[in-house]
């Protein structure tokens, strides 16, 4: 991550995606979990454990932010069954994550060209 704020919604849109998928497995439904522990395998092997480069890693955080955040908004779809406002809170917390991963890498790239 090429910033702690950027960090800090990485890991806030993990922990909700892991309330989220909790949920459903309380429930009896337990794909959803498998999928996000293959997830959050294959995440961090690609941002803790492979020797990659720093530029690398900083376009890979936002893109594994915008994945999470589109988990939360089609749980965010689902939950109108249950209630509108939990089902527009959650609409609006994973489009925020990935409107600002969106501006993460678009402000990456144009840090990017300020350099060269």
């Amino acid at each position: 991550m090429n910033s702690l704020s950027h960090g800090f919604l990485f890991l806030s849109g993990l922990t909700w995606l892991l309330c989220e998928v909790c949920f459903d497995a309380g429930a009896g439904y337990w794909t959803p979990v498998w999928l996000f522990l293959l997830g959050f395998t294959v995440m961090f092997t690609v941002m803790g454990c492979l020797p990659l480069s720093e530029k690398t890693i900083n376009l890979a955080g936002p893109i594994f932010t915008i994945l999470i955040g589109a988990g939360i908004v089609l749980y965010g779809f689902a939950a109108f069954k249950a209630g509108f406002l939990g089902a527009a809170l959650r609409l609006l917390g994973g489009g925020v994550l990935i409107l600002l991963a969106v501006f993460s890498l678009l402000g990456r790239e144009k840090e990017g060209a300020a350099h060269h």
